[in-house]
């Protein structure tokens, strides 16, 4: 097994561990918020942490064009080159942490305005100040490592640091709701815990690499910036603009809706993505030693596991979604969450977001940002232009609607490029994927909503359900990848049974 591929493996299993903490997490902590605060509290949490998710922008493009600088001087091992793009790298990140610093106290004193009608002002600033801690611990002390392993294909290593991270920072907000404390000190509570993350990757950059932080910063070699800087925005805005839009446009109570949908659905999501995540480092290491076929291998071999995966999961997913949100919110009566078409919607958004990135990653690791930006700006437009228009429309589930519309332009756009401009092969293979992921997963969906005929009367019965669901999809699967991508089954397969034996 070359290297880039053993890597990409470890990555997927790192990452899906790390995934599987976040989705029980999700499972804990909203449920202890609405049951201890109620549906607004959990709307006014998860609409602050949106709007700062914003804050990610002033640091956008860092992260792809610092990695695609990395690539060629970690190969070489030319310590000089590394400590000189780092040492850059920290004196950016400093400047975004200051920067960010001013756009929470600014917005700390103009939320309060949006959400008046519930809460009082004094009570909403604080919030966001103590919510934007955490924003800022995560943008001034770890991300300058990550970036480092990320691009060293260790990524790994990192996620194996954030599952720790992760569980801590759970363990310690679920004590503190169930000790009785206010939403303040839980929040507060887990900025603390959250400082575990960075101290570790710190330690462990500076036991593993020999990085001179006071090398002369190489500026030039983070020239790529501005050109990754749309992508990220594109990625930023189409991950945050939906609550935005509802914050601005709807009550509260339905950001509580949107978010017990989206803890469920997003972190299906990151689970499918956990497949394909750190392949951009692959392909940006392929990519540098020039061996073609090699890249095209690996690439068709990421594409037909979030293929395989994806449609499986989002098509459990589909079918088992809305019976888990009503047992999940039985005893919450201040609003209802019955909302079918809105949960089809959103699996549908996560699965083509799903799907766009192995094409995305690619082109990330060609360093093709430049080339690639304006179908970002074009998709950040379409995004808010058709939220926009179908919220006025339809209510709260126009939002999805916008996304969905925009992440579907998105995945062509990047899809034709990649195929056009990297990998060199016939655009007919794209028909046929993409019509293969509409057949499956419709074909998963319809079968999956006969064979689960037991009513969701209670957790059992809803597992019982989950189980034939997921088996009749898991067959589907299967049989769909042996008849048209037998290669990338059987590598699997092999692979597999080699582990098996050692």
């Amino acid at each position: 097994m070359n290297k880039g591929m053993k890597a990409l493996k470890l990555t997927t299993l790192s990452t899906l561990l790390l995934e599987i903490v976040t989705l029980v997490s999700g499972l804990i902590m909203p449920r202890l918020i609405l049951s201890y605060f109620g549906s607004t509290s959990n709307g006014l949490v998860s609409s602050i942490t949106q709007f700062l998710g914003f804050s990610t922008i002033l640091r956008a493009g860092l992260g792809g064009a610092i990695r695609a600088a990395l690539y060629r001087p970690i190969a070489k091992n030319d310590e000089d080159e590394i400590s000189s793009i780092m040492a850059a790298t920290e004196r950016h990140m400093n400047k975004v942490a200051a920067i960010i610093a001013i756009a929470i106290l600014v917005f700390a004193c103009i939320y309060p305005f949006f959400v008046i009608d519930e809460y009082a002002w004094l009570y909403a600033f604080t919030m966001v100040l103590v919510i934007g801690s955490g924003t800022l611990v995560e943008n001034l002390f770890g991300i300058k490592c990550q970036i480092l392993l990320q691009a060293d294909q260790k990524y790994h290593i990192a996620t194996l640091i954030s599952v720790v991270g992760h569980i801590f920072v759970t363990l310690v907000s679920a004590v503190i709701i169930v000790c009785g404390g206010n939403m303040h000190v839980v929040k507060i509570g887990a900025v603390v815990a959250a400082f575990i993350k960075p101290l570790l990757l710190n330690m462990y950059v500076k036991r593993h690499y020999n990085i001179n932080w006071k090398a002369k910063p190489d500026e030039k070699a983070i020239g790529q910036r501005w050109n990754a800087f749309f992508q990220q925005v594109a990625s930023v805005m189409n991950e945050n603009v939906s609550l935005v839009i509802l914050t601005v446009m709807q009550p509260l109570a339905s950001i509580s809706v949107y978010t017990v949908h989206s803890m469920v659905v997003f972190n299906i999501r990151a689970i499918v993505n956990s497949f394909s995540m750190g392949s951009n480092s692959t392909f940006g290491s392929i990519l540098a030693s020039g061996d073609e076929e090699e890249l095209r291998k690996t690439f068709f071999f990421v594409e037909w596991i979030v293929f395989a995966v994806g449609c499986l999961l989002y098509a459990i997913t589909a079918v088992m979604l809305t019976p888990f949100v009503m047992l999940y919110t039985a005893s919450i009566t201040d609003v209802d969450y019955y909302q079918p078409l809105f949960g089809i919607l959103m699996v549908l958004s996560a699965f083509v977001f799903s799907v766009k990135n192995p094409y995305q990653y690619l082109a990330e690791g060609a360093g093709k940002f430049k080339e690639t930006r304006n179908g970002a700006i074009l998709e950040v437009v379409i995004n808010i232009v058709a939220s926009v228009l179908f919220v006025l429309k339809f209510g709260f589930i126009g939002v999805l609607m916008g996304i969905l519309c925009s992440s579907i332009i998105r995945t062509v756009e990047y899809a034709l490029f990649v195929f056009k401009h990297l990998l060199h092969t016939s655009r007919w293979h794209l028909l046929k994927h993409f019509s293969l992921l509409c057949a499956t997963f419709a074909t998963c969906f319809g079968v999956g909503k006969l064979v689960g005929f037991l009513p969701c009367t209670n957790y059992l019965n809803w597992i019982i359900n989950a189980v034939l669901v997921s088996l009749s999809s898991g067959v589907i699967v299967l049989v769909v990848s042996f008849l048209f991508y037998r290669n990338e089954l059987l590598s699997s397969l092999s692979s597999f049974k080699l582990k098996l034996k050692r």
